[in-house]
C-alpha cells in the first residue's frame, strides 16, 4: 500500500491519494499501486450508458466461459447477489434492533427507571402491569405532591435537553464542505451528512450522482447514535426517513466486498435500491410497502427484472427482525391494529373530507417548511448556531407536550393508541380516555385532543430541517391520526346529542355496539391521507397502511383518502416535501416521472451547449485536437483537467477532435484516476521523462516516451533494450521490456473512451434532451449541426438551466 502526498500552496502537506494493493503482478508485468480518488468525485455523474455496456461485457465474458470451471464461476457469480442481499439485510435489521433497544430505554429514562436493572426499559423490566421494579420520578422522590410534580418536570426537560444536545453534537461531526459552493451562489457551501432524513439525498445518488460521504461508515455509526439521541429527546420528529438513509448506507459500505458492486455504479445502484427497501420494511413492518418505496419513491433506473432482489432484502430483513424481536412482542414493530368493523358505502363521504385536508395540510407544509428555512433558519440569530435552534426547539418542545397525556409520549406509542378501536378487552385508551361510554364525556376528551393536535402541528413544522436526523412519515401520520380521532369522536358526537342524527346515521348506521363509526379506523385513514399528502406516496402508502392494519377489507377506503389528498395537494403545492428539498439544497436531480414544461420558453438548444466553435472554447483547454498529433503529454492531459476543474466542471467530458470533427470522449472522472496510476508508476520506477499518450489511431503502442533533450520520437520495446544513450530515460534497474508491456497497457485509455457518444442535432426540441437524459442516463450529448461537431451539453448544465420549469 503506498500513499502518495502533494503539497499545497500553503506548502501543508496532504493525502492526495489512496491505494489499492497490486492488481497487476506475473513475469510479464510489473507491479502496478493503483490509486482511486479520495477527494474530488463530489457531486459528480454516473454514465448509466457506459457502466450499462461494461455491465453486458462483463456478463457476456462470464457466459462465454464453457466447461465446469465456467459452470462455477457462472454460479459463483450468480450466488454473490444473494450472498450480498442477505448479508445487507441482517445487518439492517441488527442495527435497527440496537436503534430499538437504546431509544426504548432513553425514552423511559424521563419517566422513571428499573430499579432491578437500570439498563432496562419499562417493559422488559416489567413485562407486565403492576410492576414493583419500575420507579417513577415521582415515587422517588420524598416530599409532597407539587414537589415531586415540580421534580419529574426538572427531570423530563433536563434529560430532553441533553439528548437533543447530544444529537447535534454528533450530527456536527459530519460536516464537509462542498467542492462546488465557490463556483456558484446556489450551492450550499456546509453539508452535514447525518442530518434531516436522508430521502433527498438518496434520491439524487440513486438518479446517478456521487455525494461524497454520505452513505459511508462514519454517517452510519453518527446518524444510528444521534437518531437515539434525537428521538428520546422527545423533539417531533421520526426515524422512518432516516432508516432508509442508515439502510443505504449498510448497501453502499456491504457492495464494496464484491468487485462485481464495486466498479459497477449501475449493478450497485441496484444494491442501494434494495437496501432501501429493508429501511422502509424495517420502520413500518411492511415488506410489500418497502419494495413499492424503493420503486415509487428513490429508484431511478431500476431495471424490472432487478426487482425481486428489492423484494428479498425487504422479506429477509423483515424475517431477521422477528427473529431478533426489539419489542418482546414477536413482531418487527413497535405495534400493529386489527379491525373487525367494516364500513358503509356512504362513508366514502367522510373519507373524502379526510383526503381533503390532509391534502391542504400537506401543500401546506411543504411551503411552510420552505419559508422557515427562509425566514428562521437562515436568520443572522440561527444560521450559524444550529446547537442553539436545536436547543431552543428542544425547550419549547419540553414545555409544550409534558403536561398532555397525548404529548409527552414516544410517537409510536401514542399513535398505537391513536388507532386502537375501542373494542378490544385489554383496550389501554381506557372507556374515559379515548373511548369513552358516556356522550357527556366527549367533549372533556376532546379538548386534550385538540391541544394535542395543535402541537403537534406547531411542533413538527418547525422540527423539521433541524441539524439532527429526523423523519417526518411518522409525525405528519401522528398529526393525520390525531385529526381523525377527533373527526371520528366528533362524528360519534352529533350522532348521539345534537340535532343532526338523522344525517349520521343515513351515512354511517350505529352498530350493534352503540357506536356509529370506529374510531381507530378512522385515525388511520386519516394517518394515511396527512402522510400522503407532504410525501406525495400513493399505491406504497395504501400497502403499508394495509399492512400496518392487517385490514384488507379497509383498502378502498386507505386508497380513496390517500387519492384525494394527492390530488388536492399537487393543486395547491405541486412538488412533494423532498422535491421541495432536493430543489432548495440544489441537488442535480432531474424528475424522470414527470416532463418539463418548455413552452414559451426563449432559450434553444443552441444557447445552453458549450460551443466548439465559439472563440472562448476554441481558447480555452476544454478539447483535445488530434490532426496534428495523435499522441498528448499526460502533463498536457493533467493541465486540461485542472483548468475544467476550476471552473468547477468536476465531470466534464473532454471531446477529442480530428480536422473538426468528433472522435471520441474522454470522461473526466474516469481519466483523472487513470493519470494518476500512470504518474504515480512513473515516480515508482524512475522514469524521469514525459510520456505521449496516443489518443488515435489506437492498435498496439499507447504511448511514447519524450527525450528530455527533446526528441519526440516513439521508444518502442526494441529500444528500451538498447543499452546506449537512451538508457538514461528509464532511471531504473528493473527489465525494460516489463516496464514497457506494463506502461503500455497503463496507458490504454480505450477502457474509458466514448467511441460513439450519444449524439443530437443543435435544432432538436429541449423535450427529445430530457428525454434522452432522463432515460437513457447518460452523462453528455454531443451536439452537432448538419453532421459537423459544435458542441457539448451536460446533463447538469441542463438540469440548473430548467430545474424550475413548471411540470406537466
Amino acid at each position: 500500500m503506498v500513499d502518495f502526498r502533494y503539497r499545497t500552496k500553503s506548502g501543508d502537506l496532504i493525502t492526495k491519494y489512496q491505494s489499492f494493493d497490486a492488481i497487476g503482478e506475473n513475469e510479464n508485468t510489473a507491479q502496478v499501486s493503483k490509486v482511486r480518488r479520495y477527494f474530488y468525485d463530489d457531486f459528480t455523474s454516473l454514465d448509466w450508458t457506459q457502466d450499462y455496456l461494461k455491465d453486458i461485457s462483463y456478463r457476456q465474458q462470464i457466459r462465454s466461459l464453457s466447461g465446469v470451471v465456467g459452470q462455477l464461476k457462472r454460479c459463483i457469480d450468480s450466488l454473490k447477489d444473494w450472498i450480498l442481499i442477505t448479508f445487507i439485510a441482517f445487518s439492517c435489521s441488527l442495527i435497527a434492533y440496537t436503534i430499538a433497544i437504546f431509544e426504548g430505554l432513553l425514552i423511559d429514562l424521563k419517566r422513571g427507571y428499573c430499579a432491578s436493572n437500570i439498563f432496562n426499559n419499562e417493559k422488559r423490566c416489567c413485562g407486565g402491569y403492576g410492576c414493583t421494579s419500575w420507579v417513577l420520578w415521582t415515587d422517588f422522590f420524598d416530599g409532597g405532591r407539587i414537589w415531586r410534580f415540580e421534580a419529574e418536570f426538572v427531570i423530563y426537560l433536563s434529560l430532553s435537553l441533553i439528548f437533543a444536545y447530544l444529537a447535534v453534537l454528533i450530527t456536527l461531526t459530519t460536516k464537509s464542505e462542498n467542492p462546488l459552493a465557490s463556483k456558484t451562489n446556489r450551492l450550499q457551501k456546509t453539508t452535514y451528512a447525518a442530518y434531516g432524513s436522508g430521502v433527498p439525498e438518496v434520491k439524487t445518488i440513486l438518479s446517478g450522482f456521487t455525494i461524497r460521504k454520505f452513505l459511508g461508515s462514519y454517517t452510519l455509526l453518527t446518524k444510528s447514535s444521534a437518531l437515539v439521541f434525537a428521538i428520546a429527546s422527545g423533539m417531533s420528529l421520526g426515524k422512518e426517513g432516516p432508516y432508509v438513509h442508515l439502510t443505504t448506507c449498510v448497501g453502499n459500505i456491504s457492495s464494496r466486498i464484491f468487485k462485481k458492486f464495486r466498479d459497477n455504479g449501475v449493478e450497485r445502484r441496484i444494491i442501494l435500491s434494495a437496501a432501501a427497501a429493508a429501511g422502509v420494511t424495517l420502520a413500518f413492518g411492511s415488506p410489500l410497502g418497502g419494495v413499492l418505496f424503493s420503486l415509487e419513491e428513490v429508484s431511478y433506473y431500476l431495471p424490472g427484472n432487478q426487482l425481486f432482489k428489492s423484494f428479498f432484502c425487504a422479506i429477509m430483513s423483515h424475517l431477521f427482525m422477528i427473529l431478533l424481536n426489539p419489542y418482546e412482542t414477536g413482531k418487527s414493530v413497535l405495534f400493529e391494529v386489527s379491525y373487525d368493523s367494516d364500513w358503509q358505502y356512504l362513508e366514502v363521504i367522510l373519507h373524502i373530507m379526510i383526503g381533503i385536508v390532509g391534502g391542504i395540510f400537506g401543500a401546506l407544509f411543504c411551503k411552510f417548511v420552505n419559508f422557515w428555512a427562509d425566514w428562521f433558519r437562515n436568520s443572522k440569530y440561527m444560521k450559524s448556531h444550529p446547537i442553539r435552534e436545536v436547543l431552543l426547539i428542544s425547550l419549547v418542545t419540553a414545555l409544550l407536550t409534558f403536561g398532555n397525556k397525548y404529548t409527552s409520549v414516544a410517537v409510536p406509542e401514542l399513535l398505537a393508541e391513536l388507532s386502537s378501536p375501542c373494542y378490544l378487552p385489554n383496550d389501554s385508551t381506557g372507556i374515559a380516555g379515548l373511548c369513552p361510554d358516556d356522550t357527556s364525556k366527549f367533549p372533556a376528551e376532546l379538548w386534550p385532543l385538540l391541544y394535542a393536535l395543535v402541537v403537534k402541528i406547531v411542533l413538527t413544522a418547525v422540527t423539521f430541517g433541524l441539524k439532527v436526523p429526523a423523519g417526518i412519515y411518522v409525525p405528519s401520520m401522528v398529526i393525520g391520526a390525531l385529526f381523525g380521532r377527533i373527526f371520528a369522536m366528533y362524528f360519534q358526537y352529533l350522532g348521539s346529542v345534537q340535532k343532526l342524527p338523522i344525517v349520521v346515521q343515513i351515512i354511517s348506521p350505529k352498530g350493534k355496539d352503540g357506536t356509529f363509526i370506529d374510531f381507530g379506523i378512522y385515525a388511520m385513514i386519516s394517518a394515511g391521507a396527512f402522510m400522503a399528502g407532504v410525501t406525495r406516496m400513493n399505491i406504497t402508502l395504501a400497502t403499508i397502511m394495509a399492512e400496518l392494519t392487517s385490514s384488507y377489507n379497509y383498502v378502498v377506503p386507505f386508497s380513496i383518502a390517500i387519492a384525494v389528498s394527492v390530488f388536492v395537494a399537487n393543486a395547491i403545492e405541486p412538488k412533494s416535501l423532498y422535491e421541495v428539498l432536493i430543489q432548495k439544497n440544489d441537488f442535480p436531480y432531474l424528475n424522470n416521472r414527470k416532463a418539463h414544461n418548455f413552452s414559451g420558453i426563449e432559450t434553444q438548444l443552441s444557447e445552453i451547449i458549450t460551443r466548439f466553435d465559439h472563440p472562448a472554447f476554441r481558447a480555452s483547454k476544454m478539447y483535445i485536437n488530434v490532426t496534428n498529433d495523435k499522441y498528448v503529454s499526460i502533463t498536457e492531459l493533467r493541465s486540461i483537467l485542472t483548468y475544467v476543474q476550476n471552473e468547477g466542471l468536476v465531470d466534464w467530458s473532454i471531446p477529442i477532435l480530428k480536422d473538426g470533427k468528433l472522435v471520441s470522449i474522454l470522461p473526466s472522472p474516469e481519466l483523472e484516476p487513470k493519470l494518476d496510476t500512470i504518474t504515480h508508476f512513473i515516480k515508482e520506477y524512475h522514469i524521469i521523462t514525459d510520456i505521449k499518450i496516443k489518443l488515435s489511431d489506437i492498435q498496439d503502442i499507447t504511448f511514447k516516451l519524450i527525450d528530455t533533450k527533446g526528441d519526440n520520437s516513439s521508444i518502442d520495446q526494441s529500444y528500451l533494450g538498447d543499452t546506449g544513450p537512451n538508457k538514461r530515460i528509464l532511471g531504473s534497474t528493473e527489465s525494460e521490456e516489463i516496464i514497457f508491456r506494463t506502461l503500455n497497457t497503463l496507458c490504454d485509455l480505450r477502457d474509458i473512451m466514448e467511441i460513439s457518444p450519444i449524439t443530437l442535432d443543435i435544432k432538436a426540441p429541449l423535450s427529445l434532451v430530457e428525454y434522452i437524459f432522463t432515460r437513457l442516463g447518460n452523462r453528455v450529448i454531443s451536439i452537432t449541426d448538419n453532421g459537423d461537431f459544435v458542441g457539448i451539453l451536460h446533463k447538469k448544465r441542463f438540469i440548473d438551466q430548467y430545474r424550475n420549469r413548471t411540470m406537466l
